[in-house]
């Protein structure tokens, strides 16, 4: 039975996101065919969490930045990366309110695009305080220190969502459910160059939709290449890049498998990376 959350705060408050629960387990991590950085596989043990049903949608990013008046990276930076026919461009003014191609979109179920590893932690520390919980992120300046075992809303670690996309177990097809990839994923097959709507194609075994494609989601980890061959089966503590996980509508099959890597710096964005959200159980 698949168990969705609901929290229902006062009026100055907003509705938390809808999360399922995640029961804790052994899973094997990484894969024997697929790229050098996931190998070699190994088993790797999480603890039970809770995981957000959608990635985080322009709808529910719109309401934390109304509440609070953040500023994005891309606002900060002043330009955003957008996909057209030449491929991916720089384009001044673009954030977290405009789609793919740098085009204003009204607020509603699409993935928020063009937000950062940064905005994302921000946006955790917001949801844990309407929650009345700890926050998970403290900043200076552009620096985060993270508090992992903090109870407050937070990206999940590569290991936690690799476990959930597989459903909470360790499983041979390569994507976040059973099936034909057309009826699980919006990946570049089928996504006609755009973002979609969250759920609109089926969940994985948990009730998690969008796991494959849509739109890369940010984790909490620091990349790195050699993780997987290294014997402490622990995150890095340092890095210099942020680690992406899952594909999007602009990605081939090969690179929207739940085990393929990829990474970018913190304060990066573009139309095809978003978030969904975490905490401890």
């Amino acid at each position: 039975m698949v168990l969705i959350m609901f929290i229902v705060l006062n009026a100055s408050a907003i509705a938390q996101p809808p999360m399922v629960l995640v029961p804790g387990g052994s899973f094997l991590r990484g894969s024997l065919a697929g790229d050098s950085d996931e190998k070699p596989q190994k088993a790797v043990a999480v603890d039970s969490f809770w995981m957000a049903v959608t990635e985080t949608t322009l709808e529910s990013f719109s309401t934390f930045v109304e509440a609070t008046g953040y500023v994005t990276d891309a606002e900060k930076r002043g330009a955003s990366y957008v996909w057209d026919s030449l491929g991916w461009r720089l384009m001044e003014g673009v954030h977290w309110r405009h789609d793919e191609r740098g085009r204003l979109r009204a607020a509603g179920k699409f993935p928020v695009l063009h937000v950062s590893w940064n905005d994302a932690a921000q946006y955790c520390n917001w949801l844990s305080r309407n929650a009345g919980l700890e926050q998970v992120y403290v900043f200076e300046g552009s620096a985060a220190t993270v508090n992992i075992t903090a109870n407050g809303y937070r990206l999940p670690t590569e290991a936690e969502w690799e476990y959930a996309a597989g459903g909470g177990v360790y499983k041979n097809g390569p994507f976040a459910g059973e099936g034909k990839l057309d009826s699980l994923a919006w990946y570049s097959g089928n996504a006609r160059r755009r973002a979609h709507e969250v759920q609109g194609k089926r969940p994985n075994a948990l009730g998690l939709y969008d796991m494959t494609g849509n739109v890369w989601e940010w984790c909490q980890d620091y990349y790195d290449a050699d993780f997987y061959k290294n014997t402490n089966s622990k995150a890095p503590a340092v890095g210099t890049e942020r680690v992406l996980r899952g594909g999007s509508w602009n990605n081939a099959p090969k690179h929207c498998r739940i085990q393929n890597r990829s990474s970018r710096f913190a304060d990066f964005s573009d139309g095809n990376v978003g978030f969904r959200v975490c905490r401890l159980k």
